[in-house]
Parts: C-alpha cells; structure tokens; sequence
C-alpha cells in the first residue's frame, strides 16, 4: 500500500470509525488510542543517508513567486533533510545561489548546479502551481510540486521521481485574512510543504499526519 493511501485509509478508520469519541478527544488522539505510537511510513527514496545533497527549488512563472518563496521552500526542505537524513551533508543555500548567479544559470538543467557545487545528488524541486488565497478573506495554502533525485555520481541520472497534485493546507477549514495573519500563513504553509516533501526521503510516525492543522499554528 503507498504512502498516500494508508494515511487515507487510516484517517477513515480512525475520524469516522470512532466518530462518538471524535469531538472530544480529536483525530490525533483517537489514533494513538487505536494503533498506538509505533506505525512508522517508510521513505520512499532512502539514497540521501551520507551525501552531499544539493536542494534546488523553481516556480512556475505564471505561479506565485517573488523570488524569496522558491528561496525559502529550498531551505525549509534543506534544513528538516539536516534533521532528519543521516549523516547528510546539505550544501548551504547561499552556495548554490551564488552558483546561479555566477553562473546565469538558465533553469534548464538541475544536474549542473549538482556538479557546480560538487554534490554527489540534487533534490530538485518544480512548483508548477503556488498559491495562499482561498478568497479575498480567507487564506488557504495550495501546491503542486515535482520532486526530483539527481545522482550526480552516476553523471545526473535521475534516481527518483514523485509527484505531489494539489497539496492543501490547512486541511480542513480556511483561515480568516488579516495583515498579521497573511505573514504567518505564508511561513506555516511553507513548512508544511516542505514537510511534504521532504518525507519522501526519512522514516516517520504516522501519527505526525493526523491533527495537523492546529498542530501547525501550535508551534
């Protein structure tokens, strides 16, 4: 069963099966009562563990960008690999920015940035669709992102491949636009994608999917 799928199928059993307990003790609870703390998702790309590892993040033109997201989505990601990955070496994102620069790099080609700061792979990440606003009042985050592995020492082949369409947050319900909460919407919901993304590659508990929404505005 993919990972997708067995968030999915857990959620149902878990919210509707138990539903008379639901409204007071909460999804995430009611998780840890039924399975426990141990169900762990497995990465689905476990190549990353004790390499030099280069994330490199691009948007769509026509997409939300300023420049700054794209930036921090790299870095969001960069930092939870660090965490997170094993004996990881992640290239600073101020190193592979100054190689675009430097070098006029034309978006085209992910695996020359790879071997321009001479890392062993490249995360790339493609956001073809970025946007904060469910209406005018109110915001909610949508993506869809490719990410993509370079193996750099295996002269760029592509090692992995997954797709994430229509990645939402918060899940459920959106939240009221004000000046003060549009700043902090933003970075929540760039790390929560970047979460997305990066459990591709690391092990994690389950129960980290449930009751997320709160949780996020928690921190």
């Amino acid at each position: 069963m993919c990972r997708s799928q067995l968030r999915t199928g857990l959620r149902v059993l878990v919210c509707v099966g138990l539903l008379p307990l639901a409204g007071s003790v909460g999804c995430s609870v009611l998780y840890q009562l039924a399975y426990g703390d141990g169900q762990k998702v497995e990465a689905e790309y476990q190549g990353l563990s004790g390499k030099r590892v280069a994330v490199v993040c691009m948007m769509n033109a026509s997409s939300f960008s300023d420049g700054i997201t794209s930036t921090h989505i790299a870095e969001s990601v960069g930092a939870i690999l660090a965490k997170e990955v094993d004996e990881i070496d992640v290239v600073p994102q101020e190193d592979v920015a100054d190689w675009m620069d430097e070098n006029e790099w034309d978006e085209a080609d992910f695996t020359e940035i790879g071997r321009g700061v001479e890392a062993d792979m490249v995360v790339a990440i493609e956001v073809d669709a970025f946007s904060l606003h469910e209406s005018t009042t109110l915001l909610k985050g949508r993506a869809d992102v490719t990410t993509t592995v370079y193996d750099m020492t295996k002269d760029g082949k592509r090692a992995f491949r997954t797709t994430d369409r229509d990645f939402s947050f918060p899940t459920n319900h959106p939240v009221p636009a004000t000046p003060t909460s549009q700043r902090t919407f933003r970075y929540v919901f760039i790390r929560e994608l970047a979460e997305q993304i990066a459990k591709n590659f690391y092990d994690y508990n389950l129960s980290e999917d449930f009751a997320r929404d709160g949780a996020s505005y928690a921190h």
